[in-house]
């Protein structure tokens, strides 16, 4: 009971948080990333590099540094992220468990590239 609230204190804090998408200046073309998951995602357009070794559970600072960065799309739902032309990596951790997938994605000026996510194990037993 206490790993479901504290679940849901985080995914609450990590609602306000924003994506990054490959920094400042004109935007090239659209990602829409879809949730496939039975539950919700927090996803991080270009996360730092050291964030592809975490492990669940993370610790409070990685839970920190998730919640500045992430943006929560509820099970079965999508979000639209605005990135520039080139190559990217799409975090995508599983809100549930912590599971995670860091995906590779070329955008292409001027058009929308869609994926879709479904990070770890999802769903209660």
């Amino acid at each position: 009971m206490i790993r479901s609230m504290l679940m849901m204190a985080m995914a609450f804090a990590l609602m306000g948080g924003q994506a990054f998408a490959g920094g400042g200046g004109k935007a090239n073309g659209t990602l829409v990333v879809k949730n496939a998951a039975y539950d919700s995602v927090a996803i991080v357009v270009d996360p730092p590099v050291a964030w592809a070794a975490w492990a669940a559970p993370f610790t409070d600072a990685q839970k920190a540094e998730l919640a500045k960065r992430a943006t929560i799309i509820t099970a079965d739902g999508s979000q639209s992220f605005s990135v520039k032309q080139g190559a990217h990596k799409v975090l995508a951790v599983n809100m549930f468990d912590e599971a995670f997938t860091l995906t590779d994605v070329t955008i292409r000026k001027k058009q929308t590239t869609s994926i879709t996510v479904y990070p770890g194990f999802s769903g209660a037993l």
